[in-house]
């Protein structure tokens, strides 16, 4: 026998169980394992897949490789035009309506918060609150004005409080205007009580820095002559030539709530030479008797001034004669609608200091002018029986 010795590590009877189990698989052999149906769908797309996305390892006719180029370069330009489209048609108008919108409201807010509110926390915040917005009707509908007015009312309010004078009053200075307004603190809080943001950022309040300007001007200039001692009159131009910073063909005043500290007129509207004379002539009969009963009064009313100072004269009577002899001249004249149309007047005027060289420069062309709101009793008094027919 050809046997081989068996080996000593295995176990008794191993070599015949394996020869005995290789002879039963060959005379029955196991049957394939049959492909699953659900699974070749899915192998038919790894296929494709295959095809498409492995084209050196999977082999493909010539006809099926130029088609699928055709469809990936169709697919490009599809894409493109499309994207295309929507970039020119849709994003880009979109894109430039927002930006026309945002700037537009940057500058209402830059407009209305400036000045002292130009680093608000609220300006800052609506700031952001437009970038960050992505349509024109979401910064459409962002109100800058109610905020604006509340801050500036607030901030108007606390400048008028610490920008006063002994006499209580406060200085208006509008912005781009080179105007400037003298008035109590309580028109000034009037004014910020009504006024929004729009007109409220373009003013601020300053402690009034005031001097007395002395001017000598025509009676057409001085109001008509009709201005008295604590009248407050606004100051305007009455040509079109420009002086400096200041224009002088503004429609508003150049300067607002001027003081009259003082008012004189020529020395020789004080020379008085007046006589009232009347006749009557009694008829009797053949006789005829004239009768003439004349008054005369000439005097000077400086010179009696100056008599009574000197004690020449009762000092308080001749006060009491005199006192607002002009005002009541003026008055008279214009009563009576005959006056002395050459008259002039050296007037005292208060004014902001910075106002003086204007004031100075333009003395020929100012015109003194009485507001209705501040008009004395005699104009008020026309006005309203005018208005009361």
């Amino acid at each position: 026998m050809n046997d081989k010795p068996r080996d000593p590590l295995q176990p008794r009877g191993f070599e015949e169980a394996h020869e005995l189990k290789n002879q039963i698989a060959q005379e029955f052999p196991k049957p394939d394992k049959k492909e699953s149906d659900e699974l070749s769908p899915l192998k038919k797309l790894n296929h494709k897949l295959g095809v498409y996305l492995s084209p050196k390892t999977t082999h493909i006719s010539d006809e099926e490789h130029k088609r699928k180029i055709g469809v990936i370069i169709t697919t490009i330009i599809i894409l493109t035009l499309v994207i295309s489209a929507y970039y020119f048609i849709i994003y880009e108008p979109a894109q430039e309506q927002l930006s026309i919108a945002k700037t537009t409201k940057l500058n209402e807010l830059h407009d209305m918060y400036s000045g002292g509110l130009a680093t608000s926390p609220n300006a800052l915040m609506l700031e952001n609150k437009i970038n960050d917005a992505r349509s024109p009707e979401e910064i459409n509908a962002i109100n800058i004005l109610i905020p604006a007015t509340k801050d500036w009312q607030s901030f108007h309010k606390k400048s008028i409080n610490t920008n006063q004078d002994k006499y209580n009053r406060t200085m208006a200075v509008y912005e781009n205007e080179s105007k400037n307004t003298i008035m109590p603190t309580s028109e000034a809080m009037k004014i910020v009580n009504e006024n929004d943001a729009t007109i409220l950022s373009k003013i601020k309040f300053e402690t009034p820095n005031t001097v007395s300007v002395p001017i000598l001007v025509s009676r057409l200039q001085a109001g008509a002559g009709l201005v008295s001692v604590g009248s407050v009159v606004d100051i305007y131009t009455n040509n079109n030539s420009t002086d400096g910073n200041y224009t002088s063909n503004n429609t508003s005043p150049e300067i607002s709530g001027c003081t009259v500290l003082s008012i004189m007129r020529y020395e020789e509207n004080g020379e008085i030479d007046s006589e009232y004379s009347k006749s009557k002539m009694i008829v009797k009969g053949n006789a005829t008797n004239p009768h003439e009963n004349t008054k005369g009064f000439s005097s000077d009313v400086l010179e009696m001034i100056k008599g009574a100072i000197v004690k020449g004269y009762d000092e308080n009577e001749t006060y009491e004669m005199l006192k607002s002899y002009g005002v009541k001249l003026s008055n008279y004249e214009r009563q009576i609608n005959l006056g002395d149309l050459d008259a002039q007047y050296m007037l005292l005027i208060e004014t902001p200091q910075d106002k003086v060289n204007y004031v100075l420069n333009n003395m020929d062309n100012i015109v003194l002018t009485i507001p209705t709101s501040e008009a004395p009793d005699w104009m008020v008094s026309e006005i309203s029986s005018t208005y009361q027919k």
